[in-house]
């Protein structure tokens, strides 16, 4: 799951690794710039501290007014939990272990679960991410990667955790890792892709599809609008991961025939980088339930091109009805 500094000059203006101590607190988000974002309301973190060598505590605010993820019937888009895990590897690469902001960053694999929902009531959930970093890969040139193993509590409660690893690329070495050392090309239009009718892939909004109809096999493709204020929140030269994982949420949705169910779990490897402009066949085959309509039913997914994988993962999804009812968290 790659992921560009929107600014890569960003980073001669802050100082390189002269980046200041952080807190904790909820008043005002960190720095777009160190979580590779361009909107002010895309970023989810509002304060980090390091709490041992290498251990960091985040804090978040989570807006149930979201267009994306935001609190559906009450209940909060479990991936936002992805994203905030995203953001997470990233600020604290910068801050904690000073990778400069002119690097790149490719989430090689994530996986996530969560126990309880959050479920608004009159505000926004605010929430802690306890951080540890391990596995750290250290070059000449700094640190090369890490695994982020981040948990997620909100009132002192436990509700999800999530393991990234993620890998960190010079400026200089980015178009060689994504160019697989060929000639940089220009990218084109992505093919065009009628959606499927939204409510078939748990979403209002024919602006959110990003898959097309199936075939009379059941394969869809993937549809990517590049104008998507959350998921193209800059531009790229590749399908953002997010677009990915909310592609393999909407094809496991459609594959159970029920979109009144939400991604409890998952995990995700991204072997190579998945271009816009070239067609992408999405596989979903379902993995039956332990108990049909109450344990979560389990998803496989490829995201394939050109006959090779770029993404391979699952899903568990649930009744949202059952999900609401496990455990859930309230904010107040």
């Amino acid at each position: 799951m790659p992921s560009t500094p929107t600014n890569p000059t960003t980073a001669a203006r802050m100082g390189g690794t002269l980046i200041p101590a952080g807190t904790i607190g909820y008043e005002t988000t960190v720095p777009r710039a160190l979580v590779h974002r361009t909107a002010v309301s895309e970023v989810f973190l509002t304060g980090w501290r390091r709490t041992g060598g290498d251990s960091f505590l985040c804090a978040a605010q989570w807006p149930r007014g979201h267009s994306l993820y935001g609190a559906e019937d009450g209940t909060f888009d479990p991936l936002i939990i992805v994203e905030s895990t995203r953001q997470a590897g990233i600020l604290l690469a910068h801050v904690g272990y000073e990778v400069p902001l002119g690097h790149s960053f490719l989430m090689q694999r994530l996986s996530w679960r969560s126990t309880a929902p959050v479920i608004h009531d009159a505000g926004p959930a605010e929430l802690l991410i306890h951080v540890e970093i391990k596995e750290i890969r250290r070059r000449a040139r700094g640190v090369d990667g890490m695994e982020v193993h981040a948990e997620f509590t909100l009132g002192g409660r436990l509700f999800a955790q999530s393991v990234g690893w993620l890998r960190c690329v010079a400026p200089g070495v980015y178009p060689r890792v994504r160019w697989g050392g060929a000639r940089m090309r220009s990218v084109g239009p992505p093919p065009h892709v009628t959606g499927e009718q939204p409510g078939m892939v748990g979403r209002e909004l024919a602006r959110d599809v990003v898959v097309g109809r199936p075939d009379r096999d059941g394969v869809r493709r993937l549809r990517v609008p590049l104008g998507h204020p959350v998921l193209f929140d800059h531009p790229l030269d590749h399908v953002p991961g997010m677009l990915a994982f909310e592609a393999m949420r909407q094809a496991a949705v459609a594959r159970l025939g029920n979109d009144a169910v939400l991604p409890v779990s998952g995990d995700a490897e991204f072997p190579r980088f998945l271009e816009i402009d070239e067609e992408c066949l999405i596989d979903a085959r379902t993995v039956a339930a332990a108990e049909p309509g109450l344990a979560p039913s389990r998803v496989e997914l490829t995201l394939a091109q050109g006959g090779v994988t770029a993404i391979r993962g699952w899903l568990e999804l649930a009744p949202r009805a059952v999900v609401r009812e496990r455990g859930s968290l309230e904010t107040v």
